[in-house]
């Protein structure tokens, strides 16, 4: 399979048209005829249905298509970072991040970071810490954000703390305890108070641990309703929007929303939260990682 083939079969299945894809792609018919019939005997089925009168998709045809977008996509950015290389001394700055909610933290750490590196580009790894730690020890990953995992260990990899974190308890404004609460003079809310309530569990899974019980982890969680456990801060908040119940949620991924309230927890645990990275990148303060780090402490006013 190539990028000719690609490009025909992705040109056809547009205009549906053999002259109008030959004209688009500057090839003949029978060049255009010969690369589709190629790659349909490399596939092992048939891409379109043609009679003298109409070129139709198949089904799988059309399955094929998303996947065959996917893959020039893929062809084309690569061909430009290959290029840019060529243009410009390029470095790559692999961010590691466990919530989406983390980028608009990131973005801000970042901003200074761009100014006075221009040719630093950033990429970014959302997964579970631990896979991130993984991807980190084995330079897949040059600096991980998020709450220090307290079980793992290696002397090469150093965590920077930024915050004490904790968490705060979120809701809908609707929801039958966010009056009550706001009316209160001291705007904080125990355990107490939610456990009637159903919960929404979006807590790391290192964090929170390998199963749920009052008072003996990091979240209480009252077993007898039903709560719902999510990945991730986005659905948590999805969940949160549609009044399904109140969720523990750590104080950088909080958003502001103009139907969602949020409250002190009284009982919050504490986490360090900050950046993990190479021992020795925190030496070179000329790398990237240096300078990421140093932003972040900047912001945190540390």
């Amino acid at each position: 399979m190539n990028t000719s083939q690609l490009e025909c079969f992705i040109s056809l299945a547009g205009t549906l048209n053999y002259m109008k894809t030959s004209e688009q792609l500057g090839l003949t018919q029978p060049a255009v005829t010969k690369q589709i019939q190629s790659l349909e005997t490399e596939l092992g089925c048939k891409l379109f249905s043609r009679t003298t009168r109409s070129v139709t998709l198949t089904k799988v045809g059309a399955a094929f298509l998303k996947d065959a977008n996917t893959m020039i996509d893929t062809f084309y950015r690569s061909r430009e970072r290959i290029s840019s290389f060529q243009k410009r001394e390029r470095h790559s700055l692999r961010i590691g991040y466990m919530d989406p909610h983390a980028l608009n933290l990131i973005s801000k750490i970042l901003k200074p970071l761009l100014i006075s590196n221009p040719n630093v580009i950033p990429e970014f790894s959302n997964d579970q810490t631990d896979a991130n730690l993984s991807r980190l020890v084995n330079n897949q990953l040059d600096v991980i954000i998020g709450m220090k995992d307290a079980k793992f260990t290696d002397p090469d990899i150093s965590f920077t703390m930024l915050h004490d974190e904790y968490f705060v308890c979120a809701m809908h404004k609707d929801h039958p305890l966010a009056g009550a609460i706001k009316k209160r003079k001291n705007k904080t809310i125990t355990t107490d108070d939610l456990w009637e309530y159903r919960q929404i569990i979006s807590i790391p899974p290192y964090l929170l641990g390998n199963f749920f019980s009052r008072g003996r982890h990091i979240v209480p969680v009252n077993d007898d309703l039903d709560n719902a456990i999510c990945s991730n801060a986005n659905e948590a908040y999805g969940l949160l929007l549609s009044g399904f119940g109140y969720a523990f949620l750590p104080e950088h991924e909080i958003m502001k929303h103009p139907d969602i309230v949020t409250f002190k927890w009284a009982q919050s645990p504490h986490a360090p939260f900050g950046i993990y990275s190479k021992t020795s990148a925190l030496k070179d303060k000329s790398s990237s990682e240096y300078v990421f780090i140093m932003n972040a402490k900047e912001l945190y006013k540390i």
